[in-house]
């Protein structure tokens, strides 16, 4: 998982293609608590990840 700066997509991105949610419905997931990745709870929006590397 990275920042805002470089590679990866952000959280809220890759949830509504894998079919989870819709962007907005993410973004409120994400700022509950309701997202983690690589087992780390993300609660601000920004962060990006890489669906091929990181567990999400």
């Amino acid at each position: 998982m990275s920042k805002d700066t470089g590679p990866g997509v952000r959280l809220q991105k890759i949830l509504s293609t894998a079919g989870v949610a819709s962007r907005r419905a993410a973004e409120q997931m994400i700022l509950e608590g309701r997202v983690a990745v690589n087992g780390d709870t993300v609660r601000a929006l920004g962060p990006k990840a890489d669906p091929s590397k990181d567990a999400i």
